[in-house]
């Protein structure tokens, strides 16, 4: 079995805990010289969406997996389960509503995402850093307002997030995913 240093920790990798696999999303060391350096991960279950944070010593071997990543898109909600479509063999995957958890506002039909399978099961989709939202909802456009001034808006998907007072309704605009903020007009 692979095993991995924490010095060897990047973003994407899958990491095994009794088993089950967990998707590295962020790390930061803390600590100074004298008080050891230790890794901060944030990882998320691949089966049930959990996300957490462990803190790793530097010399801990952690067991890690290759996973198989494929092209799907976007089908439809059935009964609380998200249906993909692969690229490739055109199966149709499902993760199910707490694999996706929050992630939901920013899923749209029949868009492509990278999707991650281990043994021919779908585990997860990785969704893009910044992804283009029409306004739903937001009060009309105000110009000459400063940038600190910000309205409530509701995107497509139902993400609800501060914009700046010259968005209108129908406006394409750029989210941070992680953030859940205004990123920009969409071009």
């Amino acid at each position: 079995m692979q095993t991995a240093l924490p010095a060897d920790f990047r973003r994407g990798l899958v990491l095994l805990f009794d088993g089950v696999p967990h998707l590295v999303e962020e790390l930061h060391v803390s600590g100074t010289a004298k008080t050891k350096h230790k890794l901060h991960v944030q990882v998320r279950n691949l089966q049930n969406g959990h996300v957490f944070e462990r803190i790793f010593p530097d010399n801990e071997r952690v067991p890690t997996t290759e996973l198989e990543h494929r092209r799907v898109s976007f089908s439809y909600v059935q009964g609380g389960d998200f249906v993909f479509l692969d690229a490739e063999t055109f199966e149709e995957r499902t993760l199910s509503g707490a694999q996706i958890g929050d992630r939901r506002p920013f899923l749209k039909e029949n868009e492509e995402y990278r999707a991650l399978v281990l043994e021919g099961r779908l585990l997860d989709v990785l969704l893009p850093d910044v992804v283009a939202l029409a306004v739903a909802e937001t009060a009309p456009a105000q110009h000459g307002g400063g940038d600190s001034a910000w309205k409530t808006a509701t995107m497509e998907g139902g993400l609800e997030i501060q914009v700046p007072l010259f968005v209108a309704p129908g406006d394409r605009l750029l989210v941070d995913v992680k953030t859940r903020k205004y990123a920009g007009k969409a071009g």
